[in-house]
């Protein structure tokens, strides 16, 4: 009986992402409020529009995810704060800001591998930058410090010991 009801629960996901695919903008807000009450459940599937060529469905995606809400999302939400389309890694941004501290560590760990684009330091910058404006952050986090690293061109020489450093904490 379970599997029956996943199968229909898969069918249901299914039709909703093929209807975030659409041309009417009403039935992909209509298909991403139903997306979100599934929650945990749709992820998989919106992940997968995470790379379709057409940014209407990548922006779609994000948007689903970012009011999702749930610490599953933050892999793909980080993922979309280098897409192209400066409208979804704005939408990313404000998805990992509203998780909060769940996305401190993710993000500093993504600062280690990706240094060298300048769309997650953007990224990483807006997301602390809201972070610290919310007192989201650990008492003692050195956010100027970051903030201001983020913000120089010689960023990687100055911060990565800094965020080696935080991720030992």
């Amino acid at each position: 009986m379970e599997n029956k009801s996943k199968k229909i629960k898969d069918t249901e996901i299914k039709k909703l992402i093929d209807s975030l695919k659409s041309n009417d903008g009403l039935k992909r807000q209509n298909a991403r409020e139903e997306l979100v009450k599934i929650g945990k459940d749709s992820v998989d599937y919106l992940a997968e529009l995470l790379s379709y060529p057409k940014h209407i469905y990548r922006w779609e995606a994000v948007k689903t995810l970012a009011e999702i809400g749930d610490s599953i999302t933050i892999p793909m939400l980080i993922q979309a704060l280098e897409d192209d389309v400066v409208g979804i890694r704005w939408i990313a941004a404000e998805g990992l800001i509203k998780l909060g501290k769940q996305s401190i560590k993710p993000l500093l760990e993504t600062l280690t591998k990706k240094s060298d684009s300048v769309f997650i330091l953007e990224g990483v910058h807006h997301v602390f930058y809201d972070l610290r404006e919310k007192n989201e952050l650990p008492k003692g986090f050195p956010i100027e410090k970051l903030l201001s690293a983020l913000k120089n061109s010689e960023w990687a020489a100055s911060a990565i010991p800094l965020v080696i450093e935080l991720l030992k904490n």
